[in-house]
């Protein structure tokens, strides 16, 4: 698998021909078309943020030495299809998942029962999201069902559950929750007409239930740069992607952001998302040190070979970190199915069977792409970040 020799031609194509304007495009043609549960179409946002206790400051997420990726533990009708033949196992102890140096039920544990208090819409997209503020102090991101098929939330809390699995942790810890309609309009409050009637035509509530998916907010997002070039931009694309060539040597000061890189690229393509690169989905903490793997709603399709937009992307890579590649070589059906299976309420499931598969076809795809490489550069040119 080669990219193209002229980048100009290749960013072009890249980013400009398979970008936001052609998305759509997919999706009409059915190009993309991820599995949809039986119910309505969901959409996912991240987690409100954790009760703020006495003077404690939002905690950030701050690179180690390996830049905290070792590999420890955002109406149509619907397709049918049987559910997963995997239980939720009883007997399997959690992993002692985190993020940014706190457990994971530490800063959801003030999200789940604590009383709405306000609502606020988020900006960008045409997707609806939600930020959500609870009496006790707690904030989230909140992502309802609605009539937007790009945005499900399902899919939100599969990419974080993915995400630890494979023991990378920049994903925001996600779970489902349900809110009446009559609570979300009465926290917007008085006032808002276009608020409040984009509630009432976008969002798909069963019985007045909404069922959605909220994430832990994060205090400050900030923006990732090479240079004054944003992480997204053509001009930082083409320099990232030359510094990630197999034997090419990295500024010491840009180390950290291309192991990230390099790192996002790869879970992207195996959970297939397609819009990374083409929404300003590239965030990273407020002094642009940390990336953030948010906005995972418009992943999980059905293909085992990905998709062609994540693909490229991939193949602009070809140095990765080993304990993360060893990671996906160990990992198990057995191991995926489990951790997908536990905890789904209020949905009926968090992935299809069709999707499920289609993870570990990607992953043997991503696999076979950088054996294909460490064949032809060898291990320690390819296998460059720990």
């Amino acid at each position: 698998m080669r990219l193209g020799t002229c980048i100009a031609l290749e960013i072009v194509t890249g980013l400009v021909a398979v970008g936001a304007a052609s998305l759509g495009t997919a999706w009409a043609f059915g190009e993309l078309r991820p599995e949809r549960p039986s119910g309505p179409v969901a959409t996912t946002a991240p987690l409100p943020a954790p009760a703020k206790p006495a003077a404690s400051a939002p905690v950030p997420v701050t690179p180690g030495a390996s830049d905290g990726l070792a590999l420890a533990p955002r109406a149509t009708a619907p397709v049918a299809e049987p559910a997963p033949t995997v239980a939720a196992p009883d007997t399997v102890a959690a992993p002692a998942w985190s993020f940014g140096g706190r457990p994971d039920d530490e800063l959801l544990a003030p999200l789940r029962t604590a009383t709405l208090r306000a609502l606020k819409l988020n900006r960008g997209g045409t997707s609806l999201s939600l930020r959500l503020d609870f009496d006790n102090g707690a904030q989230a991101a909140f992502k309802p069902e609605q009539i937007h098929p790009q945005s499900n939330p399902r899919r939100e809390i599969a990419a974080y559950r993915i995400d630890r699995l494979l023991g990378i942790g920049r994903v925001p810890p996600a779970f489902g929750r349900t809110f009446t309609m009559a609570e979300l309009l009465e926290a917007l409050g008085p006032g808002q007409p276009l608020a409040r009637e984009r509630l009432r035509t976008e969002i798909v509530a069963q019985r007045g239930r909404v069922h959605g998916e909220l994430s832990w907010w994060i205090p400050v997002l900030g923006d990732a740069f090479i240079g004054r070039d944003r992480i997204d931009s053509t001009n930082a694309i083409v320099q990232w992607r030359r510094w990630l060539k197999a034997g090419a040597q990295i500024p010491a000061e840009h180390r950290a952001l291309c192991e990230q890189l390099s790192t996002m690229t790869l879970f992207d393509f195996v959970i297939d998302n397609t819009d990374r690169w083409t929404g300003n989905n590239a965030k990273a903490s407020e002094d642009g040190a940390t990336l953030f793997f948010i906005d995972n709603t418009l992943s999980f399709t059905r293909s085992p070979r990905g998709h062609h937009k994540s693909r490229i992307y991939l193949e602009r890579v070809q140095t990765f970190s080993r304990r993360l590649v060893a990671r996906l070589r160990a990992l198990e059906e057995r191991e995926v199915r489990e951790v997908l299976a536990r905890d789904v309420e209020p949905f009926e499931r968090l992935l299809s069977e069709s999707e499920i598969k289609a993870i570990l076809g990607r992953r043997d795809a991503a696999l076979e792409y950088i054996d294909g490489l460490i064949t032809t550069h060898g291990e320690d040119k390819v296998l460059v970040f720990p």
